[in-house]
């Protein structure tokens, strides 16, 4: 067992989703003696999250994962809004990016949790401790007092880190702990997301429908699969996989084979920001910091990249030395300033997809958009550039 209440780790993190895994192995990489704890005792095999984008891609470049994720995911290198099929408005090109991520790929969650997990053995078993609940957390001068308890067996313990990273999602024990107050809440929009077999003909290429009935979009998947997320008129939580594919019908002309359903799902959509992201000795990254909208598909890359910053910032004052009020307001402040951009780009998203009576000029402003140069605008905040 790779526990030990008999030393202090340099970093304990918690959660180990997509963007717990990630800081998993760029600490260790860094150099840290870093605990990955996990609550579930088996990785939950859900697509969730699909889309990887160019800063993300570099991440993995940098960390030696992108060859994995090329291998396993699909490349997307246009995206086009439609009013309905055969109806274009215009196309993003996402080659006109600087190469060499000018694309976003697709890949669904469970692979990408998988590629972490797999590096993260490869760089030292047993960093990662599966089914380990954290209790509670006190900040003492020099570390960090972290009680867990363990599902096998009920067993608790007292573990020491210097620095504790929470990524444990937007119910963060580990943020509710270190008293840090989290403000938000839900938006009025409910929307559905299925993942069907791919008999439209669009190859590659990323659809957005903007229907006066509300927002369709469709992505490939590895596999010749489509993902369909809809905007839901009313929300209805015995919707089902073949009213959603004919409400797809409806509003795009063209839609999935319900009999071809694989996953099917109902969800709202909420906005949360901790008022802080590093207090003391506890950081926050991911959804335990940031609950942003799924529409346009940047939450789990926010987090990545928060991830990314906050591992540097631990190991600068681990390493190096850097005092920890300092390292604390950089990370801070950028993050949280990020974060707050990320938020209205989700917002703009929706609100360019709501259900309009004024969809004709909707759709027309969009065509002249997509066929100027602004449209270089709308393609770096669709990919994430300069955050």
């Amino acid at each position: 067992m790779y526990l030990s209440e008999e030393k202090t780790y340099d970093l304990i993190i918690t959660g180990a989703g997509p963007v717990g895994l990630l800081a998993g192995v760029l600490a260790q990489q860094a150099g840290l003696d870093v605990l990955l704890l996990e609550r579930n005792s088996e990785p939950i095999l859900h697509s969730r999250s699909i889309g990887i984008h160019p800063p993300s891609l570099r991440l993995m470049s940098e960390a030696g994962l992108l060859d994995p994720f090329l291998e396993k995911g699909l490349i997307i290198r246009q995206g086009h809004a439609m009013s309905r099929h055969r109806a274009p408005l215009g196309t993003l090109d996402f080659r006109a990016i600087s190469p060499p991520f000018n694309y976003i790929l697709t890949i669904p969650q469970w692979i990408t949790e998988l590629i972490f997990s797999q590096k993260l053995v490869e760089l030292k078993p047993g960093i990662l401790q599966r089914g380990i609940t954290v209790t509670g957390i006190e900040q003492r001068e020099d570390h960090c007092e972290v009680a867990v308890k363990e599902a096998r067996n009920g067993r608790t313990m007292d573990l020491r880190a210097k620095l504790v990273l929470g990524c444990d999602g937007k119910r963060s024990t580990v943020r509710q702990l270190a008293g840090i107050p989290f403000d938000g809440g839900p938006y009025p929009h409910r929307y559905a997301m299925g993942d069907f077999s791919d008999q439209t003909g669009y190859g590659t290429d990323a659809m957005i429908f903007l229907s006066p009935a509300g927002l369709v979009e469709c992505f490939p998947l590895p596999g010749g699969i489509r993902r369909w997320v809809m905007q839901l008129d009313q929300a209805d939580p015995e919707e089902k996989a073949p009213a959603f594919a004919e409400q797809v019908q409806q509003r795009c002309g063209i839609g999935p084979d319900p009999e071809s359903c694989s996953m099917f799902s109902v969800f709202g959509v909420e906005r949360y920001l901790a008022e802080r992201f590093w207090k003391g000795r506890v950081v926050l990254a991911g959804d335990s910091a940031h609950v942003v909208s799924p529409i346009g598909g940047q939450g789990m890359n926010l987090g990545w990249i928060h991830a990314a910053e906050a591992v540097r910032g631990i190991a600068s004052v681990i390493r190096e030395g850097v005092p920890l009020d300092d390292a604390s307001r950089k990370y801070d402040r950028k993050a949280r300033s990020r974060a707050e951009k990320v938020i209205r780009r989700a917002e703009f998203n929706m609100l360019l997809g709501n259900r309009s009576r004024f969809s004709a000029l909707r759709n027309q402003a969009v065509r002249l958009l997509l066929g100027t140069p602004l449209r270089r605008s709308l393609r770096h905040r669709f990919t994430m550039q300069g955050l």
